[in-house]
């Protein structure tokens, strides 16, 4: 069963203060079955150097198993086109990092743009915010595939998030750091199909976040779907 890691961070972290190496994603990976690994730069870095976006994209041209995610800077750039990212990642725009979300974004004519030019590359977004927020901004987006880490953990209550999107088709959830409890909910409402694995490395592990999903009562084929299809399908994968 191919095993596809969909949230880990890659590089140095200016305020967590540590370092998450290529090796140390490969040691996890080899440790735990993990055939491919999504990375990110951490928010504080990509924040205090842009050019981290490159550092990492090389980085991924080196290693295989890497699928590069660009982080979307404040200034709203889109992910550029046709350069090896596969998804983008949004984090707490001009808010307080992992605390609370800057709800005059929402009016930032530049919104529209970025969701326009997302939309037209057609790759997923990893979108992290209050639930308000979130709410907001989906109701702005046509076909955006967007991800909602944690089921929503980081940025309220995930049930509220589970009920105000079960029914938007473009909207997917990563399981990071989430309970066992939690995921089985979400797949009971909204399907296996639009539930993706992560770990969310540093604060989490390959292999104990894996375990949440192995142990889920469901079946082998919806596991692998969770595990690695349903992300080959929305970054179209080959």
């Amino acid at each position: 069963m191919e095993i596809i890691d969909s949230h880990t961070h890659w590089g140095p972290s200016v305020t967590v203060g540590t370092e998450v190496t290529t090796e140390e994603l490969l040691r996890q990976a080899e440790q735990s079955g993990v055939s491919r690994i999504v990375i990110f730069p951490f928010p504080s870095t990509a924040l205090a150097d842009e050019r981290i976006n490159q550092r990492l994209l090389d980085e991924a041209h080196r290693i295989k198993k890497f699928i590069p995610y660009y982080y979307i800077p404040e200034t709203m750039k889109s992910i550029p086109d046709g350069k090896g990212f596969y998804g983008g990642k949004w984090h707490w725009m001009r808010g307080v990092q992992d605390v609370s979300s800057n709800y005059q974004v929402l009016k930032d004519p530049r919104l529209e743009e970025f969701i326009e030019a997302s939309e037209r590359i057609d790759l997923p977004i990893v979108i992290e915010e209050e639930f308000a927020f979130t709410e907001a901004f989906v109701k702005k987006t046509k076909n955006l595939k967007v991800i909602i880490p944690h089921l929503g953990g980081l940025g309220g209550n995930p049930m509220d998030f589970l009920d105000a999107f079960k029914g938007r088709d473009n909207v997917y959830f990563d399981t990071a750091l989430a309970s066992s409890d939690t995921i089985i909910k979400f797949i009971d409402k909204v399907g296996y199909e639009r539930i993706l694995f992560g770990s969310d490395v540093p604060f989490g592990t390959m292999k104990g976040e894996l375990e949440k999903i192995i142990s889920l009562p469901i079946e082998d084929d919806k596991k692998e779907w969770i595990l690695s299809k349903n992300l080959r399908r929305l970054i179209g994968f080959p």
